[in-house]
């Protein structure tokens, strides 16, 4: 071959290199062209969907979307408006609930909803139009056959059952096309009394229930921007403590309103609200009328009343009585006077439990943090501790429980601040840690429990701590706008300890500061009661008390008894104590007779939980709730309305309504990303991914035909040659 050959042939090859690096880098920037194309119309179906969203918020009420089945549907509205009259020691609250119907079909709703955990809930009334129904208690199941046998033939019911001690159901049936059902609920509960100070709270949201690991978990209702979850196993009723929860980018939904009116008896130092900003107007006679500066408010956030009596005026103790279809029934409340110990603090050993699951993120987990921090800031030398923190799992600081000292110290603060909110609520793992350390010396036990209680095996966690506790007494803090405040003060009820509610972190320093004297002053133990006659009262043991504290308790007397001294007896620092109140001063007062029966009936339940025949205790249950008028977990009340008003044959569509997600807490730590209600903008990127695949496969598929015809040498090892000639 000539040299002139050889020249042309180089120049050949060279070409053709330089053409299969050309293709190559076009092949690339298509690639890429495609790509950019597909990503673009990605980020152009989320940014629609996030406007629809921001458009749906602006219109709120009455544009709800639900999803029954396969078809789209108008969501029931709910309108609340909430009465109570305050005197003394007891409170009577009236909750009207509207339903409202935007719809052209008929519709029965659900409404799941809190009440306070110690609400006594003895009326239902049902109003349509002019017309108002009286609600009846019936054992549960038959009140339960008595609304569906209406609602089959077409008329208007309502029924009331208890899911958990402080979580109700209402349903409704047959709420005509662009009709109104009014639904009022009464309850009688007790007040809280601590530290000089009355409280008052009453729930209006529900922090989303966890019940059970995330391997449990499904999402079975998937409505718009709503999310429910549910377990299928073990807890059957898992569904009815989990409402579906609005997306709070869609705005606020169940509006509510709100009327007190406080006779305290005494003139008051303070009046506050620290959860709601309220307008208060005081009346002669120490009456006041509190209402909501805003008028109506979202049903997403606890509301709290707190008064503060007048220097001098603070109860010493107080005794109201009910007589009631012969029988006598009373309510006594006495302030031990408890010191300040002037003994130096004993040590202590301590171990505190952090909730760091999903439901704590946003301002609960500040809070909790906050909180556990100064807790922290309070050891001393002599004392022993440990932190615990769960999610999904659980971790420990120390395998056991630590003396204090600068390093455990800097440790534990480093360990608290870094904390981050995430997963599920497996709150039984971290209470079997705290309550399973055996004692190592002679200090003190107790356990601090920071948490939001949005758990649904109460029963479960308590009969733990019952059987665990041993000589500890345990603390509990309610942490956030919404907490289970039924779980938390049974726990510490069970713990012999105290509960904590701290709804805002501004409200840390104050409420730590009245725990820390509450933890580290003895109690009072040892409490015992004789009254004048034979009674049968609830609790029936006494708790330990501590700095502040009353003694609370529910009676049944003996008819026919009307004097006499009621005789309080305890052991403080290892020294008697003793006080009495005359059973005559007691002032006649409505009402005290359900609230007996309503602790009865947790003292009843509480006797299940630790191995009481089931049986038994179902028939005493409904026999007293029957007697008293009262919703238990065993009887409901039903109203139904006597003339069928929906058309013949109609099968009206359930919807449970939907409730806010609690203020503060975020949605996506407890949901994570929620499914949307249509899966069309999902298909419309895996269709493209999927072109986006057969492409990439395509051209492979060209190269490697290129590469057996042609040439052995990959793409790679072509460029490089073609860059060597050219150099």
């Amino acid at each position: 071959m000539s040299a002139g050959q050889r020249i042309d042939n180089v120049g050949v090859s060279v070409r053709a290199e330089w053409r299969s690096l050309g293709r190559l880098l076009l092949e690339s920037v298509a690639t890429g062209a495609f790509v950019s194309i597909v990503l673009g119309l990605a980020v152009f179906i989320v940014a629609t969907q996030a406007h629809a969203a921001g458009s749906r918020a602006d219109v709120q009420q009455g544009t709800l979307l639900l999803l029954d089945g396969e078809s789209k549907v108008t969501a029931p509205l709910l309108f609340t408006d909430v009465h109570i009259d305050i005197a003394g020691m007891t409170a009577r609250a009236r909750v009207t609930q509207r339903f409202v119907n935007p719809t052209s079909e008929w519709r029965e709703g659900v409404y799941v909803f809190p009440l306070p955990e110690k609400a006594a809930v003895d009326h239902l009334s049902m109003q349509i139009g002019e017309r108002v129904i009286e609600g009846q208690i019936k054992e549960r199941q038959e009140a339960k056959r008595t609304y569906d046998a209406a609602k089959s033939e077409g008329r208007k019911a309502t029924l009331v059952e208890q899911e958990r001690p402080n979580l109700f159901t209402t349903n409704v049936a047959h709420i005509g096309p662009a009709e109104e059902i009014v639904v009022a609920i009464e309850y009688q509960q007790t007040l809280h009394y601590d530290a000089g100070s009355f409280a008052l709270r009453f729930p209006l949201a529900i922090t989303p229930r966890y019940i059970g690991s995330d391997s449990t978990f499904a999402i079975v209702s998937d409505i718009g921007n709503l999310t429910r979850k549910v377990e299928s196993d073990p807890m059957s009723d898992a569904d009815r403590i989990t409402p579906p929860v609005a997306h709070p980018d869609n705005g606020w939904i169940n509006p509510v309103s709100l009327t007190i009116e406080l006779y305290a008896g005494f003139p008051l130092a303070r009046l506050t609200s620290p959860s709601h900003a309220i307008h208060v107007d005081e009346h002669p006679a120490n009456r006041y009328q509190v209402t909501l500066s805003d008028g109506t408010v979202p049903a997403a956030r606890d509301f709290e009343l707190s008064w503060t009596p007048d220097v001098g005026a603070a109860p010493g103790a107080t005794l109201l009585t009910e007589e009631r279809d012969g029988r006598k029934f009373a309510l006594l409340m006495v302030l031990p006077p408890i010191v300040d110990a002037a003994n130096a603090r004993a040590p202590r050993e301590i171990t505190y439990i952090i909730d760091t699951s999903g439901s704590m993120e946003g301002v609960s987990i500040n809070q909790a943090k906050e909180a556990l921090l100064m807790a922290l800031d309070r050891l001393r030398e002599g004392d022993r501790f440990n932190v615990i923190e769960f999610n999904s799992t659980t971790h420990s600081l120390y395998p056991a429980p630590m003396p204090v000292d600068a390093a455990t110290l800097a440790n534990a603060r480093t360990f608290v601040r870094n904390l981050r909110a995430r997963g599920g609520t497996e709150m039984l793992p971290a209470l079997t840690a705290a309550l399973s350390t055996p004692r190592e010396g002679r200090e003190m036990r107790q356990v601090v429990f920071l948490t939001d209680g949005a758990i649904g095996n109460e029963n479960d966690l308590l009969h733990l701590i019952e059987q665990r506790l041993a000589d500890r007494r345990l603390f509990t803090i309610g942490i956030g706008p919404a907490p289970n405040t039924y779980f938390l003060k049974k726990a510490a009820e069970a713990g012999r300890g105290t509960f904590t509610f701290i709804g805002d972190v501004r409200e840390v320093k104050e409420k730590m500061s009245v725990l820390f004297r509450k933890i580290e002053n003895p109690a009072l133990t040892d409490m015992n009661i004789v009254w004048p006659t034979s009674a049968v009262t609830f609790p029936d043991k006494l708790p330990d008390l501590y700095a502040g504290e009353p003694v609370v308790l529910t009676a049944e007397l003996k008819h026919g008894v009307t004097d006499g001294l009621v005789v309080l007896s305890g052991v403080r620092d290892g020294k008697a104590w003793t006080a009495s109140l005359p059973l005559d001063t007691g002032t006649s007062e409505p009402g005290i007779g359900v609230l007996w029966a309503r602790d009865k009936i947790e003292a009843l339940m509480d006797a299940k939980r630790n191995g009481a025949s089931a049986d038994e205790i179902k028939r005493d249950v409904i026999g007293v709730a029957l007697a008293h008028h009262l919703v238990s977990a065993y009887t409901s009340l039903v109203a139904v309305d006597v003339t069928p008003t929906a058309p013949a044959g109609i099968v009206a569509q359930k919807t449970m309504l939907p409730v806010n997600l609690p203020d503060g807490l975020v949605y996506d730590a407890i949901f994570g990303v929620p499914q949307t209600a249509t899966p069309a903008p999902l298909l419309t990127v895996a269709g493209a991914l999927t072109l986006l695949l057969a492409l990439a496969l395509y051209l492979a598929q060209q190269r490697r035909a290129r590469k057996t015809t042609r040439e052995p040498l990959n793409n790679v090892d072509r460029i490089a040659n073609a860059a060597r000639r050219v150099c």
